[in-house]
């Protein structure tokens, strides 16, 4: 679903160290409140870090219909790359519940993919990324590029087979969300025509290029998701107060 990431300050000449973060974001449908996403990153004792993204339903009509997802996965993270080891994502909603998992076994080239439709196992490629991979190594490379306008084409393992994923540079704004002005840098996740899953990002230099904001279609209608609140060493919300003229929007 949606994703966020709290990073350690950039040195110059290096991408930024992966940083633990926990951060609640609200996520609206046509500008009514209808659930929660709860992000969280940690790292264990063997330097390994897990992402973990867990949506909640607070609108009555969603929670009747039992709709919640979980996602959460393991990965190294190397100078130059993130790269995942395993990945899982369930979707509970009325009938059966959908699921997705994989495991990368980087030495022998192979992944590894079971889901609710079946099991398949497919050869890896360089530089390969599951759906929340794609976000922490968006992030570290706005960190390395200092948020320059630049885009990226990545490759990702999308539930069942590999995809060219492309994001995008748009524009540079700024917004305001619960009192709170953030400059960011707007970029499109484009994975193909149509799909649900693409989606517009909001990124704030002020915190390190973490996600304030994304926006997607559904059935028509607008879902967005806004950050309100955070927890990571170093990193503060900024002030409440009146925002700048922004620049303008699409």
């Amino acid at each position: 679903m949606f994703a966020a990431s709290a990073w350690a300050a950039p040195s110059s000449t290096e991408a930024p160290a992966l940083q633990a973060f926990s951060a609640e974001y609200r996520v609206l449908r046509d500008g009514k409140p209808i659930g929660r996403v709860q992000a969280e990153l940690q790292r264990n004792q063997d330097g390994l870090w897990q992402y973990r993204l867990e949506s909640e339903a607070t609108a009555l009509f969603v929670r009747m219909l039992g709709i919640e997802t979980l996602e959460s996965g393991w990965y190294q993270e190397q100078p130059d790359r993130i790269v995942p080891l395993s990945y899982h994502h369930e979707a509970r909603r009325p009938g059966p519940d959908r699921y997705w998992q994989h495991r990368y076994d980087w030495p022998a080239g192979r992944l590894k993919a079971r889901s609710h439709e079946g099991e398949l196992e497919h050869a890896l490629v360089p530089g390969l990324l599951d759906p929340l991979a794609l976000r922490l190594e968006i992030v570290r490379r706005l960190n390395a590029d200092q948020g320059q306008a630049r885009d990226y084409t990545l490759a990702v393992f999308e539930r069942d087979e590999i995809e060219t994923q492309h994001y995008r540079y748009l524009r540079d704004e700024t917004i305001e969300i619960d009192g709170r002005c953030y400059a960011t840098t707007v970029r499109e996740r484009f994975r193909k025509e149509g799909s649900s899953r693409n989606y517009r990002a909001w990124h704030a230099p002020m915190l390190n290029y973490l996600l304030v904001r994304e926006a997607h279609l559904d059935d028509g209608k607008p879902i967005v998701l806004e950050l309100v609140s955070l927890d990571a060493e170093g990193i503060e919300l900024p002030p409440r107060g009146p925002c700048p003229p922004s620049l303008p929007s699409d």
